[in-house]
């Protein structure tokens, strides 16, 4: 009998605090630092290259040829030049 009360009053103080901790609970953070993504920030892994028009391309690996673009998904033929 001892050990039921004790079983329930374990799961009731354990039921509030679930319900008091989960209403803070938003987005998620392991030790403060929060996993979602910067949106300031599009990439890390590539090399961002803006064309003359201002777009984009992410690439991995830089070298004139047909190289495939992480951004839009397709290859694109990249030739380097000098300004």
């Amino acid at each position: 009998m001892e050990k039921t009360i004790f079983l329930r009053l374990i799961i009731f103080l354990l039921g509030i605090f679930i319900t008091i901790s989960l209403p803070n609970c938003k987005g998620s953070y392991i030790a403060g630092y929060e996993l979602s993504p910067d949106s300031t920030h599009n990439s890390t892994i590539f090399n961002i290259i803006y064309d003359q028009d201002s777009t984009f391309h992410w690439y991995i690996k830089l070298y004139d040829g047909e190289l495939w673009c992480y951004y839009h998904n397709k290859y694109e033929q990249v030739k380097h030049v000098r300004k």
